[in-house]
């Protein structure tokens, strides 16, 4: 399908300008705060409603000797929020603190009254959720009916209300004036960490002036002396991942979280990253945000995909290293075998969404994909029909679905239309799931198609490919591409810069790859490599000029570093 090609704001008279304007930084402040981001210049945790009574709550368990579990979703997001809180309780002594994460295949998403029973049962004083929680409003009342306290930190939006919890805290309750809304799970996660550890020193600092001698600066019913100040730093990595397997914004506070986050997985602490990343062949370079998206969180992610989730977070709590090359090694496994199962659903979903690819929102539905995948198969075929797209793994009775959306339309609206017939759904504005009766899918369908008939207009439904700046081949020097690093790291609200360069003249061009897959020719004094773009090679005549799109990046091999174009898109010149 063809992209139209549009400038992302009214093009500036210089580069620099430019880039700042296309991702809304417009002041001074805004400017230094994105190209030096501060770990200082977070926001105080106590800003989010409800925080000052989730760590009262938690200070109370811990000064009680309770049992304490926090309870996790099964992705990545979710994984390292668990991570970060037991890593907490395990740097302060705290040894009542586990976990609990519900099995995909049989209990789905969310924290479920079966589950709540079970804590119960098992002497559970506290739920922490992460991640989740923010809709279980039937979960949360028995949990206090049977005498347990629940803390909920959540980021997903409300769909009907706030859930009657020791505390809740989610930036996207009414009325909570946190200044950054796009944190994940595990960023609230990690914000109840600092909150906890601000709080024990300034408690501790009390009680030194009042006893008039120096303590260790530990919380009440901590069960080691050593000083927890600025220990929650050592938690930024996973912070990190989370933060961009989520898919969120990389600007304002994330883009603190990723870019120390990425510094503090240099040398992490975490026996099971190292491993993991030893395994995947990344260990000592120099990683980005795309190790963290597309070759660790792949890998977290596969065990609550294809088997349980436990695999990852054990990776991620483990002293152990022959333990954690074991659970390395595993999750690489299950990595690989999801990538096969996701392969075979893509292509009879596919199948299925070519046959009706003129409607407006689209959905497929198979009775044996597993409820693991779909989510990754309906992100794959939204880039490629560019449309909402819905796929759904039809049981007996019940079917359960994720749902990805294109730019503009809010996916958790438009299912909320159905919300008379849907069992449970949830999620953002742009990836949401949801589970309902199977006999009521056609029914779903024809509620998201006319919800959607006004809003996803024609124009709405045209791809179109966004660039920052148009130049010539001349400026791609090594101080404008040193300059472009200034960005990194890049992501979601902050993507790679991209430039458009017009009439320029391709040399020797190749399908290169397996089956001619990719292209390849060269322009001016550089190389260019084209993705999924080898069916161009024929198209591309001697002497005839084109346009591009294109990322200008270094490429490094055998140790000599050239100035290497990606070619987004291109088309021949007008």
């Amino acid at each position: 399908m063809r992209r139209v090609w549009k400038a992302r704001t009214k093009l500036a008279e210089d580069l620099p300008t430019q880039l700042l304007r296309s991702r809304g930084l417009l002041d001074e402040e805004s400017i230094e705060d994105f190209l030096n981001p501060r770990y200082e210049k977070s926001h105080s945790p106590l800003l989010l409603t409800g925080m000052d009574r989730a760590v009262a709550r938690v200070q109370q368990a811990v000064a009680r000797d309770e049992q304490i579990t926090v309870y996790a979703d099964y992705d990545a997001d979710a994984v390292t929020a668990a991570a970060v809180l037991l890593r907490y309780f395990q740097k302060i002594g705290y040894p009542k603190a586990n976990y609990y994460i519900p099995d995909r295949n049989s209990e789905g998403y969310g924290v479920s009254t079966d589950a709540v029973k079970r804590l119960a049962e098992q002497g559970t004083k506290l739920i922490i959720t992460v991640d989740c929680g923010i809709n279980a409003f039937d979960a949360i009342d028995l949990a206090t009916f049977l005498g347990i306290d629940v803390v909920v930190t959540d980021h997903h939006q409300l769909t009907a209300g706030i859930p009657r919890a020791a505390a809740v805290v989610n930036p996207h309750q009414p009325g909570d004036q946190y200044p950054f809304k796009d944190l994940t799970g595990v960023g609230v996660a990690f914000k109840l960490v600092q909150a906890l550890i601000k709080s024990v020193i300034a408690r501790n600092e009390v009680t030194k002036q009042s006893q008039g001698s120096e303590i260790a600066t530990r919380p009440m019913g901590a069960r080691n002396d050593n000083s927890i100040s600025g220990f929650e730093k050592w938690l930024l990595d996973f912070v990190a991942i989370g933060t961009v397997a989520d898919c969120q914004s990389l600007l304002g506070e994330n883009r603190i979280f990723v870019k120390w986050g990425l510094q503090v997985l240099a040398k992490t602490r975490w026996r099971g990253l190292k491993q993991l990343t030893k395994l995947a062949g990344i260990f000592g370079q120099k990683l980005d945000a795309y190790h963290l998206g597309f070759i660790i969180a792949p890998r977290l992610n596969a065990a609550g995909r294809i088997e349980h989730a436990n695999s990852a977070l054990e990776l991620l709590l483990t002293d152990d290293d022959a333990e954690a090359e074991l659970l390395a090694e595993k999750l690489s496994e299950l990595n690989h075998h999801r990538q096969q199962l996701t392969e075979t659903v893509l292509s009879e979903a596919r199948e299925q969404l070519t046959a009706v690819s003129d409607k407006k929102i689209l959905l497929a539905s198979g009775s044996n994909w597993p409820k693991g995948i779909v989510g990754l198969v309906a992100g794959k075929l939204t880039e490629e029909f560019y449309r909402p797209v819905l796929i759904l793994e039809r049981g007996e009775e019940e079917a359960t679905g994720s749902a990805r959306s294109i730019a503009g339309f809010n996916i958790v609206e438009a299912i909320g239309q159905s919300r008379d017939i849907l069992l449970r759904y949830g999620g953002h504005a742009q990836a949401a799931g949801f589970t309902l009766r199977t006999s009521e899918i056609d029914a779903f369908h024809k509620n998201l198609l006319k919800y959607a008939e006004n809003i996803l207009t024609e124009e709405a439904l045209l791809p179109v490919l966004f660039y920052d700046w148009q130049s010539n081949l001349g400026d791609f020097t090594s101080d404008f591409l040193d300059f472009l690093e200034k960005f990194t790291p890049f992501g979601i609200g902050n993507p790679r810069p991209r430039v458009r360069v017009n009439e320029i003249t391709p040399r020797f061009p190749s399908a290169i790859g397996n089956e001619g897959k990719h292209l390849r020719f060269y322009a001016g004094d550089f190389a260019c490599i084209g993705f999924n773009l080898g069916y161009w090679a024929d198209k591309l005549k001697q002497e005839e000029k084109i346009d591009i799109v294109c990322e200008p990046q270094y490429n490094e091999w055998n140790g000599e570093r050239k100035i290497q174009l990606k070619i987004i898109d291109l088309d021949h010149s007008k």
